[in-house]
C-alpha cells in the first residue's frame, strides 16, 4: 500500500479527465490560452504520472483566443477510448473566426499525433462521451443546463438534443460525465463555481435520457465551509480499475492565506470512491482528503519532465527547442502585450521552488531576456538583461494590473547571465550570479498580488524565460530551464 499526498498532478492542471485501458490510465487536463494544449499523462498506478504527448500539438489545428488574459481558450476536455480508438472531446472558448466551440478529435496512438478537430454543431460548454450498451454513443454538454444527444464519432453528426437534468439548485451546473452502473445511468457533474463553492452533485435514472432523480445525499463531495488543507474541489472524473475499485480525479486548490488567495492554480486531486451501496460515497465522508492510500507498492520515483509551454501558438520561428537548450527569436511583442512571444514557461508545482537559468545574448544586440513569474499579461515580476547600443543593465520589473513599476537597475557588462528566483509562499525572489557565483539579490514581489483572486481567471503561475526586441535577426539562447 502507499500513502500519497494530493495533488497528484501539482500546479495548473485543472479539469481532468480520465480513462483506463487494460492495465494502462490516461489522464487529459484543460490549457486555457497555453500551447500545446491538452496535455495526456500516463500511469499504471494511479500515483506516478508522466507526460506523454498533448491533443493538441500543432498550430493548424485550431486558433487559441487572445482576447481575454488566462480566461480563454481550451476548458474542460474528455477523453475516452471507444473502439480500440482515444478521443478527446473539448470546447476551445473565445472570438477565433472559425475555430471556436466544440470539437471532437482523436487517435489511434495516444503516444502520437491526435487528429484535425471535428467541429460539432452544439451549444455551450464541458462536452462528454458516455457509450451505451448497444455501443451507441452520446455526447452531452452544458448549456444552461445538461443535456444529450447521439453523437457518429467518425463524422461529427449530431442526433436531437434532450435536456436531462438543471442540477441541485446551486449555481453553474457543467462539467457533466456520465457512467452506468446496476440498471441506472448516473449524472455526476459540478455546481456552486470553480471557486470556494465548489461540489460535486449526482442525479439517476433507469432511462439515459430521463427522468433524472437527485440524490439524496448532494451534493456527494465537497470542502467548502471546511477548514480542510485543499478547497474548491470540484470538476470529477471517474474510473473503476482491474480490481473493480472506483476513484475519481478532481481539481482543487491549495490557498496560501487569509482571506483566501490561492497560486499555483486549479491542481489534479486523487480521492477513492466507495460505491458498494445504490449511490457512492466520496473520499472521507463527501470530502476531498490531503491523502488517500492507494494499492501498490510505487515508490513516486518517476520523474516529471516539465510540460514546457507558451502562450497561443509555437511557433517556430520564434522558440525552437533542442535536447540541451531553447533557442528564442524575439519580436516585438512582450510580457505585458496579450500576444505570442517569444517565451517558453513551465509551471510552478510546489510553493518552495527555484529556478536558475543562463541567458546567453551575445547575438541579441538590442532588446530584453531574462525570467518572469508569471500569472498573465496584467499580472507578472521579471527579471531581464537589457541591451541598448550603449548602454547594458539587468532590470527589475513588477506589474500588477495597471500599475507597473522598474524596482531596479543594476549595471551588467557580460553578454552571458546567470539568473535565478526562489519561491515560498510568501514571495519570490529575483537574483544574478556575479563573477564568483555567488546570488546577489536584485528585487523579491510578494506572491498574493499574483494570486488568482487578485488577478484572475483559470490559470496558475508559470515559471517562464522570454525574450522582445525592436530590431530584426536576433536570438537569446536559454539553458537549464
Amino acid at each position: 500500500m502507499l500513502t500519497m499526498t494530493n495533488p497528484i498532478l501539482p500546479g495548473f492542471h485543472p479539469d481532468p479527465s480520465i480513462c483506463r485501458v487494460g492495465q494502462d490510465y490516461y489522464l487529459v487536463t484543460s490549457t486555457f490560452e497555453y500551447f500545446p494544449g491538452l496535455p495526456i499523462y500516463h500511469s499504471q498506478n494511479l500515483a506516478d504520472w508522466r507526460l506523454i504527448g498533448h491533443g493538441i500539438s500543432r498550430p493548424e489545428q485550431l486558433t487559441l483566443s487572445t482576447q481575454q488574459p488566462n480566461a480563454f481558450g481550451l476548458y474542460a476536455p474528455t477523453l475516452r477510448y471507444i473502439n480500440d480508438r482515444f478521443y478527446l472531446v473539448c470546447t476551445n472558448v473565445g472570438g477565433n473566426q472559425g475555430t471556436e466551440g466544440n470539437f471532437l478529435i482523436w487517435t489511434d496512438n495516444i503516444y502520437g499525433e491526435w487528429s484535425e478537430p471535428i467541429w460539432l454543431d452544439t451549444p455551450g460548454i464541458d462536452p462528454t462521451l458516455f457509450v451505451d450498451d448497444d455501443g451507441q454513443t452520446y455526447y452531452l454538454g452544458t448549456h444552461k443546463d445538461i443535456y444529450v444527444r447521439t453523437i457518429d464519432l467518425e463524422t461529427g453528426i449530431l442526433g436531437e438534443r434532450y435536456s436531462i437534468w438543471t442540477g441541485s439548485g446551486a449555481a453553474d451546473p457543467e462539467g457533466p460525465h456520465l457512467y452506468k452502473k446496476d440498471g441506472f445511468y448516473y449524472l455526476l457533474i459540478s455546481e456552486g463555481g470553480t471557486s470556494y463553492g465548489h461540489m460535486l452533485t449526482m442525479a439517476r435514472s433507469p432511462s439515459l435520457i430521463g427522468l433524472y432523480e437527485a440524490c439524496p445525499n448532494n451534493p456527494v463531495m465537497t470542502n467548502r465551509s471546511t477548514n480542510l488543507p485543499l478547497q474548491a474541489a470540484g470538476h470529477a472524473d471517474l474510473v473503476q480499475d482491474p480490481m473493480g475499485e472506483w476513484w475519481a480525479v478532481c481539481l482543487a486548490v491549495r490557498p496560501i492565506s487569509y482571506p483566501l488567495r490561492h497560486l499555483l492554480g486549479r491542481e489534479t486531486c486523487l480521492l477513492s470512491v466507495d460505491w458498494s451501496d445504490d449511490w457512492p460515497i466520496f473520499g472521507e465522508e463527501g470530502h476531498l482528503p490531503l491523502t488517500v492510500t492507494l494499492p501498490t507498492t510505487a515508490t513516486l520515483a518517476v520523474s516529471r519532465k516539465p510540460d514546457y509551454l507558451t502562450l497561443f501558438e509555437w511557433d517556430t520561428d520564434l522558440i525552437q527547442q533542442t535536447a540541451q537548450n531553447f533557442t528564442l527569436y524575439p519580436i516585438e511583442t512582450g510580457l505585458s502585450d496579450q500576444a505570442k512571444l517569444a517565451a517558453v514557461f513551465q509551471r510552478q508545482t510546489t510553493f518552495d521552488q527555484q529556478f536558475q537559468v543562463t541567458f546567453d545574448c551575445t547575438s541579441l544586440v538590442e532588446g530584453t531576456a531574462g525570467m518572469t513569474m508569471f500569472l498573465n499579461a496584467s499580472h507578472h515580476y521579471d527579471l531581464f538583461i537589457e541591451r541598448k547600443q550603449h548602454r547594458q543593465q539587468l532590470v527589475f520589473r513588477r506589474q500588477i494590473g495597471s500599475l507597473w513599476k522598474v524596482e531596479q537597475e543594476v549595471s551588467y557588462a557580460k553578454a552571458i547571465v546567470m539568473l535565478g528566483i526562489e519561491a515560498d509562499k510568501e514571495s519570490y525572489r529575483f537574483y544574478f550570479l556575479d563573477e564568483q557565483l555567488q546570488k546577489q539579490f536584485i528585487g523579491s514581489g510578494e506572491t498574493r498580488y499574483l494570486t488568482t483572486e487578485v488577478g484572475g481567471v483559470f490559470t496558475g503561475i508559470m515559471a517562464g524565460c522570454f525574450a522582445s526586441t525592436q530590431r530584426t535577426n536576433q536570438q537569446v539562447v536559454v539553458t537549464g530551464f
